[in-house]
Formats: C-alpha cells, structure tokens, sequence
C-alpha cells in the first residue's frame, strides 16, 4: 500500500486580495516571503507540520502562509493595467458628451461652476490617490529580493518579528512569544553566535592590552615622537616581510605611527567582520538549499602565534606539526585575520614541503559564473536571476570535472557543457576574465558559496591521495566542511601589530618610490623620508 502524502499546512497567497483577507485572521499569522528567484524554503516544512499536528486547535491559534512576491507584484501590474484601462475609457466618453452640447447649454450658474470646481477637486484627490490604491500591505517593506529565507510573525496587522534564518527551533520559540505579542530577544545560535564569542573576545583582549599599556605609561610615559631610524636601502627596496619589520623597529616609541597602526587595525577587523557576515549569508544559503550538511560539527585548529616570528618561522612551526603527513600526501588548512601572514606563510610553506600545491577557489567561481553567463544568453526568455536558481547551479555543477587528465598528466578543472568544452588552466587568463565574467562574478558567489565548497572538497582528497600536500587558506566558515585533521590558525597576541604591518607595508611603497634617487647609496638616511610620508598619511 503507498504511503499516505503528508500534509502541506502552508497556504499560498493567490493575490493581493486573498493576502488582504487572511490577513483578518485573528490568531497569529507566520508568513514567508520569497519570490521566484530563489523559491520558498522547504526546510522549514517538517517543523510546521510538527507544531500543527501537536498544538491543539492549531488551525484556529496560527496560520501558515507562503507569499510570493513576484505572484503579488503581477497582480498588482494587471490591475492597474485594468484600471488605467478603465480611465481612459470614462476620460474619452466624458469627452464625447461634452462635444456634442452646444455652448448656451454648457453655461452654468455660480452654484454649477462651484460644484464643477468640487468635481474637479474629487477627480484630483482619485489621482493622488491612485498609488495608495495598489499598495500591498506589510510585505511592501520587504520587497529586497534575498538568498536568505524570510519568515514575518503579523499579529493584529503588525509585524511583531522576523526571522531571516531556517532555524526549527528558534521559530517554535518565536512563535510561542509572538502569539503573546512578545519579540523573541534570545542569544545568537550556530555561526552568529561564535562570531560574537570571538568579537567579544577580541574586545577583552584589547581592553586588557590597553590596561597593560596604561599601567606601563605610568612608570615610563608617553610615547613620544621619536623619528624613526634609518632603514637600509637594501631593505627597503625589498619591499617583503623584512622591509615591514623594519619600518615597524625603525617608528618604535613613535606616537603617530603606534596611533596609524590602532586604526589601521580597526579598519581590518571591520573588514573582516564584514566580510564575515556576507560570507556566513551564503552559507545560511547552501544549508537552506540542502547543499550543505547541516549536521557538520566544528574542527579544533591549532593556534600559532605569529607576534615577532618571521615568515620562515611561522612556516617551519607548523611543517614541524604537519610532521609525517607530508610523506604520503595531506591536505592543511590556514585560517586567521587579515594582516596575519596566511598568504606569505603559505608561500613559504610551498618551498619547504614536498610535492606541495596550493589551492583557490575564484576559477571555480568564475566557471560557474561563465556557465550561468551562457545561459541566459542562450535562453532568451532568462536572465541571470533565472540562471542562478538552484535546479541550474545543480546542472552547471555537472558540467565541471576536477580529475589529472592523461594528456596533460596534471589535475585541472575541465568545463563541459553549454557549447563550452576548456581546461580552466587554458582560459583562466581569457576567457574566465572576460567582461561578462567578471560583472555577474558577485552575484553568482554570493548564491554558490556551498556548491564551490562541496566540489573543492572532493578536488582536495583527489590531490592528496595522489601524494600531494595541498595548502588552502581561507575562513572558518568555510574551511570547516574540509576533512583534515591538519588545521591551523595564525593569530596575534598584541592584535595592533597587524594595523602595524600594514602601516609599515603603505609607508615602505611609498618611501621606496621617493628614496628611489638614494637606491644605490648604503647610507641614505631614509629616516626622514619615513617621517614624511607618515606625515602625509595622518
């Protein structure tokens, strides 16, 4: 016997007049908010057929609609189609009659012009109020078309919550609250939540360096405005983690420099938090989609403190730790905060590990991107909105192979499919950085972070179980759904050293291009071209 189809105790809203009427339901009423660029989120189907199934007398206490914006908004574009329609048909009836009066008819007595001026007055405020005619209730200050699922919490005509996430959970509880009339004003979970644990963890950590430095101005004073020493020309011209070092001991005891490095900084860790944000929305994303495991648990990662170490003992630290993996082939992963090295480390760790390989994602980004691109150029009724639903990503996906190919005897990324049939190693300098790539590349990366990952990850076993050791750097949220125990982080102890590094990398381009004169002279006092182009950057 087939089994019975459950249920579906979601009701779609047909038009803006069904969606005026449920919303005169007395209970509570749970709506989502989409559109057909990214579809309704069925994962949150099983919790509300649970909540319905289990709360007595549910139907009559909460409804469950599915609003579809784009189903709304041709609504309202027929109607007031219909209406215009309407108008011009009474505009040009009103112009017959008057044609055929004759003129000792049309003269009206004081009374009649007034009451014509009333007309006229009326016939204004009916344009005026034309617009308001067509508004949609509520959902109009949701129209932003998202990635992210949307669920509105409308009590009595008003929205007393949204919840931006497909979190079962958390919508029980929301729910519970809002048919109190209360706003759910619980704790971060899952991602938000760690990403506020590290924020309010770097804000104690600067808070307890500040104190530090307080306590030590009181036995040694401020720092001054010492100018800075001179730096070699070699060394400056080097323009590599050597010439920053210097530059950072050359402005020691510098008020100025140490106030540029403070900001410099913060401008950096507010990158990264955004930066982090955006990020954490595309893998909201991908969970939603079901691309992504929602079950994946977080992975330790070994810390390494990189405050006063160079890069050569940064990258020997942790190939001391990567220990006999190297032998037969691994994978590493590097993660950490803009400015702490993670590029250069894995530079250096390139030249020291055998058979070693690093790895990016943008060539698949821009391969994906090119494939969405061709699509809605070959389908003429579609644009990129329409390319970038998850049943194309799914088949572009299928198009894009990552193996060690035979003719070549080198792993690479092949594209098959749409009239395209390339290795990414031969066009990734053509036609992956064409004009149509790269203006549709953010929109495509913002809705395919979970299917780069998934693809990367089966890339990544395939080049270590062939004896390469494949060096990846990245973030966390996305670094946690590849399987390797060899996981590192680069933090800093003192956080301003990476404004510091940064400073000094500004200062030294700069002091390199007005010292270039001095480029063969050992003894240039490069000093005070230091301090002038600090000078010019405060």
């Amino acid at each position: 016997m087939a089994g019975r189809e459950k249920k579906d105790y979601r009701i779609k809203v047909a038009n803006v007049k069904d969606w005026l009427t449920k919303l005169d339901f007395a209970g509570l009423t749970v709506a989502e908010i989409y559109s057909d660029v990214f579809g309704a989120c069925d994962v949150m189907r099983p919790c509300i057929e649970k909540f319905m199934i289990e709360k007595e007398d549910a139907d009559k206490i909460v409804q469950f609609l599915q609003v579809n914006l784009t189903d709304l908004d041709k609504d309202v574009k027929q109607r007031m189609a219909e209406e215009k329609k309407k108008e011009a048909e009474r505009a040009m009836l009103a112009a017959r009659q008057a044609a055929s009066m004759a003129p000792a008819e049309t003269k009206k007595t004081k009374e009649e012009g007034d009451d014509e001026k009333d007309g006229d007055e009326k016939a204004e405020g009916t344009k005026a109020d034309f617009g308001d005619k067509f508004r949609i209730p509520i959902v109009e200050k949701y129209s932003k078309i998202s990635p992210r699922p949307l669920f509105l919490f409308i009590k009595d005509g008003k929205v007393i919550d949204s919840l931006t996430t497909a979190n079962p959970p958390l919508m029980v509880l929301m729910i519970t609250n809002a048919m109190a009339g209360r706003k759910t004003t619980g704790a971060p979970t899952g991602l938000e939540a760690k990403m506020a644990e590290k924020q309010r963890q770097r804000e104690q950590d600067e808070k307890t360096a500040e104190e530090k430095k307080e306590e030590a101005g009181k036995t040694s004073g401020e720092a001054s405005e010492a100018p800075p020493t001179d730096v070699p020309m070699d060394v400056l011209a080097a323009q590599d983690s050597t010439t920053s070092s210097a530059i950072i001991e050359a402005f020691a005891g510098n008020a100025s420099f140490a106030k540029l490095a403070k900001s410099t900084t913060e401008e950096v860790k507010a990158r990264d938090a955004e930066d982090a944000l955006k990020l954490s929305e595309g893998i909201q994303l991908a969970l939603d989609k079901g691309v992504l495991p929602t079950d994946q648990k977080d992975q330790p990662t070994i810390q390494v403190d990189v405050l006063g170490k160079t890069a050569d003992q940064v990258a020997d630290e942790i190939a001391a730790k990567l220990g006999e993996a190297v032998k037969q082939g691994c994978i590493m992963t590097l993660e950490g905060l803009s400015g702490t090295g993670k590029g250069t480390t894995v530079a250096k760790l390139k030249e020291k590990l055998p058979n070693a390989t690093t790895w990016s994602n943008g060539d698949i980004f821009r391969s994906i991107t090119l494939l969405a691109a061709k699509f809605a150029e070959d389908n003429k009724h579609a644009d990129l909105e329409e390319a970038i639903k998850p049943e194309n990503l799914a088949s572009f996906m299928k198009m894009l192979k990552f193996d060690k190919f035979e003719d070549s005897g080198k792993f690479d990324v092949e594209i098959d499919g749409l009239g395209y049939n390339e290795r990414v190693s031969q066009v990734n300098k053509t036609l992956l950085k064409s004009k149509q790539v790269a203006t549709n590349i953010p929109k495509v990366a913002g809705v395919t972070q979970g299917e780069v990952i998934m693809f990367v990850k089966d890339a990544l076993n395939k080049m270590a179980a062939a004896g390469l050791n494949v060096l990846v750097e990245g973030r966390a949220a996305t670094l946690k759904y590849i399987e390797t125990p060899h996981r590192f982080e680069l933090v800093m102890s003192d956080e301003n050293i990476i404004g510091a590094r940064r400073a000094a990398q500004r200062i030294g381009a700069l002091a390199l291009a007005e010292a270039k004169d001095l480029k063969d002279d050992d003894n240039a006092k490069t000093g005070s071209i230091l301090a002038s182009v600090l000078a010019g950057m405060l």
